[in-house]
């Protein structure tokens, strides 16, 4: 007997063109069946272990920076800190009990140690840039040299601390003295100012990444949903974390909020890589595309019909 059933495969087959002939289904279908293709998971473990080995060099060289700009235990250098640990829900506060600005007796021992971080934190760049040369499917010998991947490296990462200080000013501006009686329009215009830099950062991110000659349009459906599911992620951000790690801090203690920390990268490097392959596939018109492989008798009636 077979299996499935002819019954069970005829109905797949059906369902199979339907969405294929359904243009916002086979796309979806598309960019799914293309993320696989291009080993996403793979690519978002990779970017997650980066991540985590760079989440603290990257986080130590800001609060670094941002101490020597704005004064040490400066209010301005607390809000600009605190900005960059909202990005991490319900564990930004542990990590900020860790992260303290490098010393500056020792210049020397202080350039090293800031050169050295800056090292560290381009790990995660490098791991975003090769996965986004294998969902353009690139060919290797394109594959940028050093110079050009630390380069794009120290483009990302002053767009992401770009975000940080406009996050910050948005911040600002809702929790002003006047603006606190209308705490309802003051939280909606935070967050669509939000989702405003997280839409930014997207596109400024996906067209660095981008191969030459890409258009801006062709960014932008990657860009909306990245950049609104970030958003979306922020503020379910607390909500996922607990029910992640929910029993788990009794038992792991301190590697609960390490397991939150790598759950949470993970999900965005997902999401990033998804907003990628929709650029790609919209860009590439791969799609329609199959769910499945079709049954023999579909085979057999495509064959007869060409």
């Amino acid at each position: 007997m077979n299996f499935p059933p002819r019954f069970v495969r005829a109905g797949l087959d059906r369902l199979d063109a339907v969405q294929q002939r359904f243009k916002p289904s086979a796309f979806i279908v598309a960019v799914v069946k293309r993320y696989g293709d291009d080993r996403g998971g793979m690519y978002a473990a990779l970017i997650t272990f980066y991540g985590l080995l760079s989440v603290f060099p990257l986080l130590l060289l800001f609060v670094t920076s941002a101490s020597m700009i704005l004064g040490p235990n400066s209010a301005a250098e607390k809000r600009l800190v605190n900005s960059a640990l909202s990005q991490f829900p319900v564990i930004g506060p542990k990590l900020e009990e860790n992260i303290h600005a490098l010393s500056s007796g020792s210049w020397l021992a202080f350039v090293s140690s800031f050169l050295f971080l800056l090292w560290g934190s381009l790990g995660i760049t490098s791991a975003l840039q090769m996965a986004s040369h294998r969902a353009w499917r690139r060919p290797r010998h394109e594959e940028p040299n050093v110079l050009i991947r630390t380069g794009r490296g120290l483009l990302l990462l002053a767009v992401i601390g770009l975000s940080v200080v406009l996050t910050t000013v948005v911040a600002g501006i809702s929790t002003s003295g006047y603006l606190r009686h209308f705490s309802v329009l003051v939280g909606l215009g935070a967050l669509l100012g939000g989702a405003i830099v997280n839409l930014g950062v997207y596109f400024m991110a996906l067209r660095i990444l981008a191969p030459d000659g890409t258009g801006w349009k062709s960014l932008m459906p990657g860009t909306l949903v990245g950049g609104l599911g970030w958003t979306g992620l922020q503020q379910l951000g607390g909500y996922l974390i607990n029910h992640q790690l929910h029993r788990t801090t009794e038992i792991y203690g301190f590697f609960a909020i390490v397991l939150g920390l790598i759950f949470w990268l993970n999900l965005g490097a997902q999401l990033f890589l998804y907003a990628t392959e929709i650029n790609v596939v919209g860009v590439q018109h791969n799609w329609p595309r199959g769910l499945f492989e079709p049954s023999e008798e579909v085979k057999a009636e495509l064959g007869e019909a060409s």
